[in-house]
C-alpha cells in the first residue's frame, strides 16, 4: 500500500456502485509517474463521500491480475484478482489552518 498527498479532481459512481476517483498528486516525488492517478472503490467499501477539491492523503493498493489475491469469506479462500487495477483504501482530509487564509472581497 502507498499513501500520497493529493487533491480529488473527479469522481464517478457506475450502475454497479463502483466509484472511480481521479486524484492529482501534490507531491514533488510522483510515485506512479503521472500527476494524476485513477483508482476504484468497490461497492462494499465503507468510506465517507469525498468532495471534489478536497486535499488530503489517499492510501491505495495496486493489484496485478492473476498474481495478487483477495480473501473470500464465503469460500474461505484466497481468490486471484481478475483485473489489474489500483484500489482505493482510505482518504484522510488535510486540516486547513484557518488563521493563514486570505479573505478576498
Amino acid at each position: 500500500m502507498t499513501t500520497i498527498r493529493c487533491q480529488l479532481v473527479a469522481s464517478e459512481t457506475d450502475c454497479m456502485h463502483y466509484t472511480t476517483y481521479v486524484f492529482k498528486c501534490l507531491e514533488s516525488n510522483i510515485p506512479f509517474g503521472h500527476h494524476y492517478c485513477m483508482m476504484t472503490r468497490p461497492p462494499n467499501w465503507d468510506h465517507r463521500d469525498i468532495n471534489i477539491g478536497e486535499i488530503g492523503y489517499v492510501t491505495y493498493m495496486e493489484v496485478e491480475a492473476g498474481k495478487d489475491t483477495w480473501y473470500c469469506r464465503e469460500t474461505n479462500q484466497q481468490i486471484p484478482y481478475n483485473y489489474t487495477n489500483i484500489y482505493f483504501i482510505k482518504f484522510v482530509v488535510e486540516k486547513v489552518d484557518s488563521s493563514k487564509k486570505d479573505i478576498i472581497l
